[in-house]
């Protein structure tokens, strides 16, 4: 299975609202959403998965409608801040977040809304290995946000302090072998083989295209292709 993770785009800012705060994208995240719904008209996809927010809906909602999907809301890839009722873009929190920042900064998220670091990761991560273990065809779309998308990348790397960058609407990109799919082996795995093939792809914000060519020019890649692991990595206990 190809996963196309992506960012959502560009939100409003929501400050004390009295319920949870569930923005609409702005009009440059609208912008950066049809941007995506251009690039990813020259790929195939099978399914469309989404966290429960709007800006994530609204995100893939041009891939969806175009391709006839309705899109699978998945709660578990909501984002660490799925309950606080106030939403400010990461980048001005610092800046503009005041008592709100100052409140993260001091860990206070129950008052906040805020899943603490530790469950916010196990719902994530419970979420990915599902979708991991019941794919919903050979290539999925699945927009949500960049806490969410920063922890699957972690986790496939096996690394929960790595970093990774992620503009509004960037494409990320993880291969994931099933089950037994691994062609090393008697079986294979008993768990689902995941790799990351990209991050942080935002060439659809400059670029247009007709067709996806690939590295050989459009034709057949030559030989036999999988997910492997490297040649390093320590073998798996029998």
């Amino acid at each position: 299975m190809h996963v196309i993770l992506v960012r959502h785009g560009r939100p409003e800012i929501i400050v004390d609202s009295p319920t949870i705060a569930d923005p609409d994208l702005d009009e440059i995240g609208r912008w950066q959403a049809e941007r995506l719904t251009a690039w990813l008209a020259c790929e195939k996809i099978d399914a469309v998965v989404t966290s429960p927010k709007a800006r994530a809906i609204q995100t893939a909602a041009g891939t969806a409608e175009r391709l006839g999907l309705a899109p699978r809301v998945v709660n578990g890839l909501d984002e660490i801040d799925r309950g606080a009722h106030t939403y400010l873009p990461t980048e001005l929190l610092p800046t503009e977040g005041g008592a709100y920042w100052d409140q993260i900064c001091e860990k206070m998220y129950d008052e906040i809304g805020w899943d603490s670091p530790e469950v916010f990761r196990d719902r994530v991560v419970t979420a990915w290995d599902d979708l991991c273990r019941n794919p919903l065809g050979e290539r999925v779309l699945v927009a949500c946000h960049g806490g969410t998308i920063r922890t699957i990348l972690a986790h496939v790397v096996g690394n929960d302090g790595a970093g990774f960058r992620l503009d509004y609407t960037s494409i990320s990109r993880v291969e994931v072998t099933p089950p037994g799919g691994d062609p090393h082996g008697e079986g294979g795995p008993t768990d689902p083989y995941c790799s990351v093939a990209s991050t942080n792809e935002v060439a659809h914000f400059d670029a247009e295209r007709t067709a996806v060519v690939g590295a050989f020019r459009g034709a057949e890649r030559p030989g036999t292709t999988f997910n492997r692991r490297p040649l390093s990595a320590p073998v798996p206990a029998s």
